[in-house]
């Protein structure tokens, strides 16, 4: 018999080898796939299972300050009553707060007059309750003519000055000018502290007419002091 009418004799069937390839292939690439993704959750397994695990975070509380010492309360110094005399505005009695120096008692006293010589007097020197500050004048006026001037400058002493140096003089014992320490220099009438350090920066000296090269140490001073002070041992 003959071909039917309609029927197409050219359509091929797929060879059954290439479909089977083409199977292989897909269930090849699905496999390789998967053993991709095994392998990538292996690793991540492992890498999590050995991965080192940092030592904890320890907060540790802040050091407690040591308690610092309660100073002592001090008294505090009272204020100082010194004499103003000389080449003032206003010689008479002043009040000055502790610590005070000679220029402010000599500022109390309203200042230096004209005719009075200010490089005489130690304006930086400190004062000390009961002293008295005078002011030279330039000879010829009233006030520089009058017989039994006070010592030009800071004169006088407070009382512990006073007790050491006639303590240390009774008992035989004379200050060496060049071992003694501002303290003990500090006793001696008329050097306070700033002429007590001012000699320890001059030593050695080889007499006592020596200590007249200190600055605000005059013959006066000296005669004062020589009594009570020796340059050896």
């Amino acid at each position: 018999m003959g071909p039917r009418s309609g029927q197409n004799t050219d359509t091929k069937d797929t060879p059954p080898d290439a479909s089977a390839a083409a199977a292989i292939r897909y269930a090849g690439q699905g496999f390789l796939l998967g053993f991709l993704l095994c392998a990538i959750l292996a690793g991540a397994l492992m890498w999590q299972l050995h991965r080192p695990t940092p030592p904890p975070i320890v907060l540790h509380p802040l050091p407690t300050p040591a308690p610092t010492e309660t100073p002592a309360p001090t008294a505090t110094p009272g204020p100082l009553v010194v004499f103003v005399s000389g080449g003032v505005h206003s010689p008479g009695m002043y009040e000055v707060p502790a610590g005070a120096r000679v220029g402010d008692a000599l500022a109390r006293a309203g200042g230096l007059v004209a005719d009075a010589d200010p490089a005489l007097v130690n304006q930086a020197e400190p004062l000390f309750d009961g002293a008295q500050v005078h002011v030279p004048q330039s000879p010829g006026t009233e006030a520089a003519s009058t017989s039994g001037a006070p010592s030009t400058g800071l004169s006088g002493q407070s009382a512990p000055a006073a007790a050491g140096a006639a303590q240390n003089a009774s008992s035989g014992g004379l200050i060496n000018v060049n071992t003694a320490s501002l303290e003990l220099l500090d006793t001696l009438p008329g050097i306070g502290p700033a002429k007590a350090a001012a000699i320890i920066a001059e030593r050695p000296f080889n007499s006592v007419e020596e200590l007249e090269r200190v600055s605000g140490i005059g013959p006066k001073t000296l005669a004062t002091i020589a009594p009570l002070v020796k340059v050896r041992d």
